[in-house]
């Protein structure tokens, strides 16, 4: 069996659940445990009734690690979130104590092929990182980090439990949303990981963690339904900076890495996981009352002619020019 955890809040919770939903879909047995920063992600795990996905309330790994809960007035929300990665991973080892091997993932990772053949590309290395694989023109990104916390594996042996509390001992000491003395969040660390640790893998394969900073819409293609990457599948994708802007309509957030959204990324990457992040959106509202968030960015409420500009701007300006120009996916929920 594979063991995965993940963590989020009610934000995060309908991507969890695509995640989960992908790896379900690969037909090997796994569990995926959930670090749950509030009651309602929880009580999501729970109504998901599934022996697969298992929730860990707050309070349990606060209490595990009291050293963890210790930072907590130190950092702001993300930063906390950052700092429990390797908390977290370290905790479920103690959890699950049949675990051979422990890997951390994103929650906006989606599986389009098993992670068998992610643990084949790893081997028997004690630990698995993988690259942000920047192009040229995105080499100043690599200040925050050679690889990308997306996939972080451990094997439970002297060597994986070693660079695991390392990790933990630095983002406990320092885990902040800044690039610092070559440090960024609980991601800068990594980097030290081939340095100091024996027995580190980089995951090279184009389609392990292929994302909006690495994906090469040339040498996008389909191949029995599915995306392959440079000649190799997409194993998973990684989700990071979509937005849902208005209703139903959403940005993949390509813009920031110069990627234009092709009709073979909108079709073979972007359409399969929307359409069912809208459909678990909806199922989250109806059954548990958790709104999506929508727009690029959380703006004042307040009154006065310069916040209703923003507001009108960030609600229906914006939106309507990336419409027209092509660059947003429209995923509308389905009438039920």
């Amino acid at each position: 069996m594979n063991h995965f955890c993940t963590y989020c809040d009610k934000g995060y919770a309908a991507r969890m659940l695509c995640l989960h939903e992908s790896l379900k879909a690969q037909g090997e047995s796994f569990r995926l445990l959930v670090l749950c920063f509030d009651a309602e992600t929880e009580a999501v795990v729970a109504a998901a009734d599934d022996e697969s996905l298992v929730a860990i309330p707050l309070a349990e790994l606060m209490a595990a690690d009291p050293a963890y809960a210790a930072v907590r007035s130190q950092r702001s929300r993300v930063e906390f979130y950052f700092t429990a990665t390797p908390v977290l991973v370290r905790h479920c080892f103690a959890r699950e104590a049949a675990a051979e091997r422990m890997t951390y993932l994103d929650a906006d990772l989606f599986f389009f092929g098993p992670a068998s053949v992610v643990f084949a590309e790893q081997g028997d290395a004690s630990v698995g990182i993988v690259p942000h694989r920047f192009p040229p023109h995105l080499a100043a990104q690599s200040e925050h980090g050679t690889y990308n916390v997306a996939w972080v594996s451990f094997r439970r042996d002297a060597d994986g439990l070693a660079c695991l509390d390392w990790w933990r001992a630095r983002c406990l000491e320092w885990c902040f949303d800044r690039v610092e003395a070559g440090r960024f969040a609980d991601q800068g660390y990594l980097d030290e990981f081939p340095k100091r640790f024996r027995g580190v893998k980089s995951l090279e394969h184009p389609g392990i963690n292929a994302a909006p900073w690495n994906v090469d819409t040339a040498e996008l293609t389909q191949v029995a339904g599915l995306p392959w990457l440079q000649r190799q599948p997409v194993l998973f994708y990684h989700y990071q900076g979509i937005r849902e802007v208005t209703t139903g309509w959403f940005d993949p957030g390509l813009r920031p890495y110069q990627v234009r959204l092709t009709q073979e990324l909108r079709r073979l990457v972007y359409l399969p996981y929307l359409r069912r992040l809208a459909d678990v959106q909806l199922r989250l509202r109806t059954l548990h009352g958790i709104e999506a968030s929508l727009g690029y960015k959380r703006l004042s409420a307040g009154g006065g002619l310069r916040a209703g500009w923003e507001r009108f701007k960030a609600g229906w300006v914006w939106p309507t020019c990336r419409r027209m120009r092509g660059e947003l996916v429209h995923c509308p929920e389905k009438i039920v």
